[in-house]
């Protein structure tokens, strides 16, 4: 049997542990929308009352969403996966889903109310939150008297205007601020926004409207990754009966039929930084008190009298991957110089990262996260996150993305804060 074949099996034999024995596959149909498209959707019917619209995030849909969806099925909530990009030839990201009006998602409540008479939730994980809040919204704004739009399920919703600089707060889309219909959200508690999730539920719920939570330990994310780990099993094993339940209770707060006012719009552009650039938040750096991957607690308090980096990376993050080399060569480039480089691994398993550490030679110590709170008192929320400390222990410059470590004028740059 091909490596490939092999591949496409273990998949299926993954999902099939997670989610018990599924139903048939999902049929496609085309639902026509005010724009002249058509929405291709996955269909798993199902005979209750509910109907789940569920959006594909920036990245696509994954089996796991599919394995899902199936179970949802099995709970008689019939669901509707689509992934908007795919269906009207966009390019896939979260640039896209930005610039997505809601009406598309509108046109779907609609549709699928008249078609099936079903009570009808939004869904959507990561940035495909920003459809599901913006779909309700439009879908409100069309002046429908009849409350058969439930509220929306989100999966640990990323909601950011952008990414931001290094120190500084994310802002968030005008939509968040204007939704007042009621939410459930599933957060992973691993995920890279948990430090600003309190400030996210703050701003969701300034209508009135309630917004449940519920945390799931140990993961980033249900769906990103093509094969499960196995917390991501066990976090998701439970949750389509919960999301039954859950619906229902949402059911009991009818969702209002007219939009909250939204602000004016907020610029999209990245605050991802390729080049060091001068910091701008607290430059006291956070004293570290963390195991390294060999099992020794590393305690620096005092960051005075060398120049310091410190590297917030992961091994799903390419970019990180891509800047390890000129990590490596960057420590010998600085050797005859007070430095010290430390990178922090974020929220992985020893076990995994020392695996890695088998096939990518790393150079320099790496610390483990273990639950990601240390990443939260940076206030990193992007990956890989490089802070640069000078000889007088303050931070002096960051950048959130891959560059070459190696370059003579970021080598001169570094010397020149001793």
């Amino acid at each position: 049997m091909q490596p490939d074949l092999w591949r496409q099996l273990l998949l299926c034999v993954l999902a099939l542990a997670l989610f018990g024995a599924a139903s048939a596959h999902a049929e496609n149909i085309s639902v026509p929308v005010s724009s002249g498209d058509e929405i291709v959707v996955e269909h798993f019917p199902a005979s209750g009352k509910y109907l789940m619209i569920w959006f594909a995030p920036e990245y696509g849909l994954r089996e796991n969403h599919r394995a899902l969806a199936r179970k949802l099925a099995d709970q008689e909530i019939e669901v509707w996966l689509t992934n908007l990009m795919d269906s009207l030839f966009l390019p896939v990201g979260s640039k896209t889903i930005k610039e997505l009006d809601g009406n598309h998602a509108a046109d779907m409540v609609e549709y699928a109310h008249k078609l099936t008479g079903k009570k009808i939730i939004l869904a959507g994980d990561s940035y495909a939150s920003v459809i599901a809040l913006r779909g309700a919204q439009r879908w409100q704004q069309k002046s429908s008297t009849e409350p058969y739009l439930i509220g929306a399920v989100l999966f640990s919703p990323y909601v950011y205007a952008s990414i931001p600089k290094l120190g500084e707060l994310p802002e968030y889309l005008p939509i968040v601020s204007a939704t007042n219909i009621p939410l459930m959200i599933y957060q992973a508690q691993n995920s890279a926004i948990i430090g600003q999730y309190g400030t996210l539920l703050e701003k969701l719920q300034q209508h009135g409207n309630p917004v449940y939570t519920r945390f799931m330990p140990d993961i980033m994310s249900l769906f990103y990754l093509q094969e499960p780990t196995g917390y991501m099993q066990q976090q998701v094993k439970p949750l389509p009966v919960h999301i039954r339940k859950m619906i229902a209770v949402l059911e009991r707060h009818p969702a209002p039929t007219k939009a909250a006012p939204i602000n004016a719009t907020v610029a999209t552009q990245s605050g991802i930084d390729i080049q060091l650039n001068e910091f701008k938040g607290h430059t006291t750096p956070v004293a570290i008190a963390l195991p390294d991957i060999h099992g020794n607690t590393v305690i620096k308090k005092d960051f005075k009298g060398k120049v310091t980096i410190i590297n917030f990376w992961a091994t799903w993050c390419a970019p990180c991957l891509e800047e390890i080399p000129s990590l490596n060569r960057l420590k010998g480039k600085m050797q005859d110089v007070p430095f010290e480089l430390i990178s922090i691994n974020y929220a992985e398993d020893k076990r995994f990262v020392l695996e890695f550490m088998k096939k990518v030679h790393v150079e320099f110590p790496v610390l483990l996260d273990q639950n990601g709170e240390f990443a939260t008192q940076w206030n990193v929320i992007s990956y890989p996150s490089t802070f640069v400390i000078d000889a007088n222990g303050k931070i002096r410059y960051g950048v959130n993305a891959a560059i070459e470590w190696d370059k003579p004028e970021i080598v001169e740059k570094l010397k020149s804060l001793i």
